[in-house]
């Protein structure tokens, strides 16, 4: 298996009747999760990232159980030890990330820019970076600094229990970490589709990881 991204928009679960369909299809606790929220949109996120990892399953030709979290919330599959995935959602589309090794990844679409939120929880040297940018550039920036920080934060396993200031990404091409938190050698790519901006970090197979599209409607019930 390589590295693989696999995106879906979850827009066609706004048909009901294929919700339906499609809702029991994920594991039960995918299942707990998507109808325990109140808005639509978080619903047809939720129930979207569920498919797309069964889809993505799929097509590596292997099949699993409910997913297990390690003490950091990390989600696994314990009969799986060399499938490594990762998922995130937001706007109307599902991002899954599938790997031999550990792996991470986001996606964000842009909302209101707030420099505050970099002041307050950035390393210095991305404030540096951020900051000495033209104001017109530094949305951009920050969503893509944004994204690469959460994707290796995801691909080490911490989340958000790893303070964002405890490490830097450089927006190189390709963009580079500075860290102490893992010594393996972690890599970054930075996405973008359309106006959303997305990352993926991990340790093999990073640069050249194809981006797969899936058609949530055509996903077999």
């Amino acid at each position: 298996m390589d590295t693989k991204l696999y995106l879906a928009d979850v827009r066609p679960l706004a048909d009901e009747a294929l919700f339906t369909r499609l809702l029991p299809t994920v594991s039960d606790a995918r299942r707990a999760k998507v109808t325990a929220f109140k808005h639509e949109g978080a619903r047809r996120l939720s129930l979207g990232a569920g498919l797309l990892l069964r889809a993505s399953l799929r097509a590596e030709g292997l099949s699993a159980g409910e997913p297990c979290l390690t003490e950091y919330g990390k989600p696994f599959f314990s009969e799986l030890p060399d499938f490594h995935f990762s998922l995130s959602h937001s706007g109307d589309f599902v991002l899954c990330a599938v790997s031999p090794s550990p792996v991470g990844c986001d996606i964000e679409q842009p909302r209101r820019y707030d420099p505050a939120l970099a002041r307050r929880f950035f390393h210095p040297d991305e404030r540096a970076l951020l900051f000495s940018l033209p104001e017109e550039q530094q949305p951009e920036a920050f969503y893509r600094l944004w994204t690469c920080k959460e994707s290796f934060m995801k691909a080490v396993g911490l989340g958000f229990n790893l303070p964002l200031s405890d490490f830097a990404v450089d927006l190189g091409e390709p963009p580079t970490l500075t860290q102490g938190v893992d010594a393996r050698p972690w890599r970054l790519r930075s996405l973008r589709w359309g106006e959303y901006s997305g990352a993926l970090c991990g340790l093999a197979g990073v640069a050249d990881a194809p981006v797969l599209s899936v058609d949530l409607s055509e996903v077999e019930a």
